[in-house]
């Protein structure tokens, strides 16, 4: 049997994202987790991840079904932005994480969602509520008319890495005067998928 670590790096090499691969290629001893083990883990090394919104992909097919959204060219560490209609903001640098410029007093996620250019897509926050479910095991629904943004992160990317991405994501978002509400959405394997999805003999 191929160990469910193994299957996860062949999915980011058929996906084609090679900043994934190089993160995959840093981290040590990835685990299949829990919904237990990873609260415990943001609690632990005080990650800036609201428990409440923070969700969870629900089978190992998921991966797939995210790596839509960018066109198969699944990206870690992300932002998925979604407008007040639901519609997946499709921002042209692929990866929605991002730090403030100094120079600057623009708000980056402003600029994406005052870009009309790119409001129109048939990509939609529904299709990701098809495949990811709460800390209670709950399939998702987001709320109506209301800006979202979703931010990617996983435990074996490493608390250092998390964290900067986090509070770099979180920075922008909040200052943001477009009333963006923050969801956050882990990527580590869990131990209750269905084992023939994880498992190759």
């Amino acid at each position: 049997m191929i160990r469910k670590f193994s299957i996860l790096v062949m999915v980011l090499v058929f996906l084609s994202c090679q900043p994934v691969l190089r993160t995959v290629t840093g981290i040590k001893k990835p685990q299949v987790e829990s919904i237990h083990s990873l609260k415990k883990y943001i609690q632990e090394e005080s990650l800036p991840v609201d428990l409440a919104h923070n969700f969870y992909l629900s089978a190992y097919t998921a991966y797939q079904d995210l790596a839509i959204f960018r066109d198969s060219l699944f990206r870690l560490p992300d932002t998925y932005l979604f407008n007040k209609n639901g519609g997946y903001v499709e921002e042209t640098q692929m990866c929605l994480v991002k730090k403030k410029e100094d120079d600057s007093d623009a708000n980056y996620y402003d600029m994406i969602l005052e870009d009309q250019e790119l409001q129109f897509n048939e990509k939609s926050i529904s299709q990701i509520e098809g495949f990811i479910i709460d800390q209670h095991g709950d399939s998702v629904r987001f709320p109506e008319n209301q800006n979202i943004a979703i931010v990617l992160w996983a435990k074996f990317m490493g608390s250092k890495k998390n964290r900067k991405i986090l509070k770099t994501s979180n920075q922008q978002l909040k200052d943001s005067n477009k009333n963006i509400q923050i969801y956050y959405l882990n990527l580590d394997m869990l131990n209750f998928w269905p084992e023939e999805e994880a498992s190759i003999e």
